[in-house]
């Protein structure tokens, strides 16, 4: 294209406008203009008598020659002609003067003046986005110039770098006029966003059991339905980002199976805004050091849950394993009818900027009176154990009374219910925006100090040193002194909550969108004479002034509104709920229900075949019904990352390696709902604006079971090839028959070891969180730690069946500390187990089950006890406490270690050995019958406060220790001399020291040198952060040439192996998997290097 370059000079007696540009006769360049005038907010200047109208509309013509030629000699030797780069001006801030706002004033000015003088241009634009205008600026190209304010009165001169034209030029522009107020105008209607949609998360199965939604906008997102276990793991699966999760609307009765994953997303979510937030003030300090603009996080504030009674109660039970700082938490438990008193109400129970929300308690029929009696037996409600808050609302009513009881002194017009929300609320407060900070002193008098507590006093010199004279509780003569305690964290006072009882009443919802604003008439605003650049400021909906000061309000050019569009979740799992279900008066409420789509439907087996559900649904046949149930929706595989490296690895060694139970086969529904209803499917979405359309287009594909194989065969066949070596290797007699001989010393060979999870702190693609089982036959099963999700990693490896037998086997648990992805799996194995002992003949009674861990929690437990009916008579709780001891101490002499008070239990101090409560568990016989151990040995570890490791002995001999998370210790490495197998955390590779040592978790050579100094047989390794542990392959012929014969026997020497999730190896078989370690080391370093050469995040 042809430019001719021109320097347009304005010759307005108000402004003088001076630029370098180049200016094109072609039709582009007309419509550019015609354009730009046509959008932008300019004036007719009163000495021009040019209409811009006519100017905007005016036919294409090209500008005669004389006006594109050069007049003046200095622009002939212009340099040669390159694309003139666009040119913006960076807005002003609001801290700036008025001569400062230089935008719409330039663009005003030129565009005026240009149209005054009949100047065409295309390449020159002062309308470009602040990007650009940054970018010049960066570059050089674009700078204020300091010039004296009188130098150009009324003008603001802004200096162009010589680009084209030598010398600088100057644009100079007239300040932006005052804004006039303008008259009040009727409050406009809130309007919803413009795009939206409903996706299907998760549908019943072994990993994901229950049923869950998640509601799309631009700026947030709403999780609707359970938010069971393994719901945060299939987020990472899928992809699905959780940073912008804001709310989250529980449906169905507040249990584990609707709860279970609820805190362990919390936490996840809590971190990533934390994170933000904190990287927002790191750059703001930057910011304010270079005098510049501070920024804000855009992502959500703060989290907000909505459920049944009893959310919050299981909220604040969790207090003592879950704290964060800066995550505020809003729990919203629905605890009365919203339209008992007046069932015509259409008022929205919660309403934001995007949505409409309805609750809608379903009435449990039946089933009071087995709320307080299946739980822990009735209690006075106005007499209770230790409760205490610093919240004063609270602590007013509180009274201490005899044997340390805390009698309440309700005031007048005050509830127990009330009281108790408040509690809650103030606890749930503390756990996740508290200003508390660990090394705040508190001033109190001594005999007022509750131990255990670091005392500290001051000095003459005003010095703080650490106060080492007589205790109160402990010794006499304490002085009447004021002493600084460290401030215990609010939560942590409130020994007890005040109990509860089951709610088996259920919560759904009604979902809608707000409306939209109608469609813009563009002949509308003519008829008022509003110029074109107004339509815009129309559309957005805001009011402008036409030119005889009629005020033109957007409801005056738009159509009518656009209705919102929204959906129904019911969850309506149980037979007792459906009398309700039929009953409620939302159903004949036209204004909420008006514009609903589709009924979205949790079910169960129980109520898969009532008739009523299927009358239900004939007679509101014009929404869409969706079905998500267990047993109806196929039990497919949820984590495809994990289950196909499985599938890789039983195809390598199928005796270690099972293909995870599964199901791809679609169920049909019930023929009753089958005429009225269709099954869902993970993935598929319901698009709710600009336009209503059901996308199953999105369902997620069911896994390709086979393609692993494939993969396995081709891409990594030298690992297939060293697993098929390895194969035949453990298949010859002759080796089985020296691995015989060599263990013939260890007892129950044939017990095994299944590690359910096997990864840190978070569920991953491919590992699950911390969960190991063993199976000693003739004894039962034991589980060491109970991340979230075993049940459902139990059920892939077993099956359902299978896993239900495993589960009335299990004689005990043990939890090693209180950190949430070691433990937040039991309720849903004791639930589970519950279910399963109901199953039993009325003759055969089930085995007992113990609980083994701290104080801590098992106050958790005896605490959501109150929620959820579980088996709980036949459950025992056995207490670790603290002693003081080392392994080294006299048992007769005075433990080592000063802990206070000798009753104290609170003491767990790293190196120092537990004592089991109640006492009676002390004794052979009693341990043996409630779990078939011999004994139990225990030690606290240095991990975080409570850790503890532990060395389970069985009657026949067999020994395994087991390390939880911590550094190495000495204290366990003695308690778990000659163990057969140890089963230690392996962190971090041992080049990671320095961030094991931070973190306070152990590297892969620490594990091995505590297994050196217990003399453990078998090795096991486990507890990866990683996701492919560097594995080390020995030459194991010569390891095997190198055991050295005693009295004719081989001696055994020590096998180490990596734990997998769903692997199974029986104590007996160390020696043959650790023949396929090589092919596994290929294999994973394979899939590492592929990996990152793709750019696969590391997680």
């Amino acid at each position: 294209m042809h430019y001719k370059k021109l320097a347009v000079a304005a010759a307005s007696k108000r402004i003088r406008t001076v630029l370098p540009t180049r200016i094109s006769t072609t039709t582009s360049s007309f419509l550019s203009l015609r354009r730009c005038l046509s959008t932008r907010d300019f004036t007719r200047s009163p000495e021009s008598s040019v209409d811009p109208s006519v100017f905007t509309s005016s036919r294409i013509r090209r500008v005669p020659d004389s006006v594109s030629k050069p007049r003046t000699t200095p622009f002939r030797n212009l340099r040669p002609a390159k694309p003139t780069p666009r040119l913006a001006v960076k807005p002003p801030s609001k801290d700036r003067p008025p001569k400062s706002k230089i935008p719409d004033s330039v663009s005003k000015t030129v565009a005026r003046e240009l149209l005054r003088n009949r100047y065409l241009f295309a390449e020159y634009s002062l309308f470009s986005p602040q990007r650009a205008f940054q970018k010049w600026k960066n570059h050089g190209l674009l700078k204020h110039t300091k010039i004296p304010e009188d130098f150009f009165s009324g003008r603001i001169p802004i200096k162009l770098y010589p680009y084209q034209v030598d010398g600088p030029r100057f644009i100079l522009a007239s300040p932006a006029p005052e804004q006039k107020e303008a008259p009040p105008l009727p409050a406009k209607p809130e309007f919803g966003a413009m795009r939206s949609h409903v996706q299907i998360v998760a549908a019943p199965t072994a990993d994901t059991p229950g049923a869950c939604l998640l509601v799309h906008y631009d700026n947030r997102r709403y999780l609707f339905g359970h938010l069971s276990e393994g719901t945060q793991r299939l987020f990472t699966e899928n992809k699905i980002p959780a940073a912008k999760l804001s709310h989250i609307f529980l449906s169905g009765k507040t249990d584990w199976a609707t709860t279970g994953g609820l805190l362990g997303m919390i936490l996840t979510v809590a971190d990533v805004i934390i994170s933000a937030k904190t990287a927002v003030e790191e750059e703001n300090k930057l910011r304010r050091q270079k005098n510049k603009p501070e920024i804000t996080h855009g992502g959500p504030q703060r989290i907000e849950i909505h459920g049944s009674k009893n959310l919050e109660h299981m909220l604040a039970a969790a207090r003592r394993f879950v704290f964060r700082k800066g995550f505020p938490l809003d729990a919203h438990e629905l605890r009365a009818d919203p339209r008992a008193a007046n069932p015509e109400n259409s008022k929205p129970d919660y309403e934001d900027e995007n949505l409409k929300v309805w609750k809608i308690p379903l009435v449990a029929t039946g089933m009071e009176s087995r709320s307080r009696s299946s739980s822990t037996g009735s209690q006075n409600p106005r007499k209770r154990k230790l409760n205490s808050s610093e919240e004063p609302e609270v602590m007013d009513t509180l009274v201490e009374g005899e044997d340390g009881e805390v009698v309440e002194d309700v005031p007048a017009g005050v509830e127990d219910d009330e009281k108790t929300h408040l509690l809650m609320q103030t606890v749930i407060k503390h756990m996740f925006d508290s200003d508390w900070k660990a090394d705040t002193l508190v001033e109190q008098p001594l005999h007022k100090v509750k131990l255990p507590a670091k005392i500290f006093v001051r000095d003459d010199e005003g010095k703080i040193t650490v106060y080492k004279g007589p205790l109160p509780g402990r010794d006499a003569n304490v002085p009447d002194i004021r002493v600084l305690v460290r401030e215990p964290w609010p939560g942590a006072l409130v020994h007890r909550l005040p109990p509860t009882d089951p709610c088996f009443d259920s919560t759904c919802y009604i979902v809608k969108n707000h409306a939209r604003r109608g469609k813009f008439q563009p002949a509308n605003a003519l008829k008022y004479g509003l110029p074109k650049w107004t339509f815009s400021k129309l559309a957005k909906g805001e009011s402008v002034t036409a030119e005889d000061g009629t005020v033109v309000t957007p409801d005056m050019v738009l159509d009518p509104p656009i209705p919102g569009h929204g959906f129904a979740l019911v969850d309506v799992r149980y037979e007792y709920l459906l009398d309700s279900l039929l009953k409620r008066p939302e159903w004949e409420n036209k204004e909420i229900m008006e514009h609903i789509d589709a009924f979205y439907w949790i079910l169960s087996p129980e109520v898969k075949d009532d008739s009523r559900l299927k009358d239900f649904m004939a007679k509101h046949s014009s929404f869409k019904h969706v079905v998500l149930g267990e047993g109806m929706n196929p039990n497919t595989i949820s984590f495809g990352g994990a289950s196909g490296k499985a599938i890789m690895m039983h195809r390598m060694d199928p005796d270690r390696f099972s293909i995870p139970n599964h199901n791809n086969q679609e169920e049909a529904l019930p023929a009753g709902l089958a005429s009225v209803a269709q099954l869902g499917k993970p993935g598929e979405r319901l698009l709710l604006s600009p336009s209503v359309e059901f996308q199953r287009q999105f369902a997620n594909a069911v896994m390709d079971t086979i393609k692993p194989i494939k993969e396995l065969t081709s891409t990594h066949a030298k690992a297939f090839n060293l697993a098929l070596e390895a194969q035949t290797k453990v298949s010859d007699p002759a080796f089985a028959a020296r691995v015989a001989e060599s263990e013939q010393d260890i007892p129950n060979r044939d017990a095994e070891i299944v590690t359910l999870g096997t990864g840190s702190a978070l569920p991953s693609k491919y590992r699950n969180v911390s969960a190991t089982l063993i199976r000693v036959p003739g004894y039962g099963s034991y589980l060491f730690d109970c991340g979230e999700n075993t049940l459902g990693q139990l059920r892939r490896v077993y099956g359902y069946a299978e896993t239900d037998a495993i589960l009335r086997d299990l004689r005990a648990i043990y939890i090693s500390h209180l950190h949430a992805d070691h433990h937040l799996g039991v309720p849903s194995v004791l639930a589970r187990r519950a279910a399963a002992n109901a199953a039993l003949p009325a003759d055969e009674a089930p085995k007992p089950l113990t609980i083994i861990s701290t104080t801590k929690y098992i106050g958790f437990l005896h605490e959501y006890k109150d929620v959820e009916p579980l088996d709980w008579a036949n459950i025992k709780f056995l207490t670790l406490i603290g002693t003081g001891r080392k392994p080294t101490d006299d048992p007769s002499g005075p433990p080592s270690a000063d802990l206070g008070p000798g009753n104290n239990h609170f003491n767990m101090l790293p190196g120092t050995l537990c004592a089991l409560q109640p006492a009676s568990f002390r004794t052979a016989a009693t341990l043996e019958a409630q779990t078939g151990l011999a004994s139990i040995d225990a030690c606290f570890v240095d991990h975080c406060l409570g850790a503890t490791a532990a060395v389970f002995t069985w009657p026949s001999g067999l020994k395994i220790s087991f390390s939880g998370d911590c550094r190495p210790s000495d204290c366990f490495a003695q308690i778990g001399k000659g163990s057969h197998l140890l089963i230690h955390e392996c962190t971090f590779d041992d080049e990671l020291i320095g961030e094991a040592k931070a973190k306070k978790h152990s590297t892969a050579g620490e594990a091995l040198d505590v297994g050196r100094k217990m003399g453990a047989r078998r090795v096991l390794l486990t507890h990866f952060s990683q996701r492919y542990p560097k594995m080390q392959a020995p030459v194991l012929d010569e390891l095997e040439g190198q055991e050295q014969s005693v009295s004719g026997e081989k001696k055994d020497r020590t096998v180490v192996l990596y734990a997998f999730d769903y692997m199974k190896i029986k104590l007996g078989e160390f020696k043959m998997a650790e023949r396929f370690l090589p092919a596994l080391r290929e294999l994973y370093g394979e899939l590492e290097n592929e990996e990152e050469d793709g750019g696969g995040a590391k997680e």
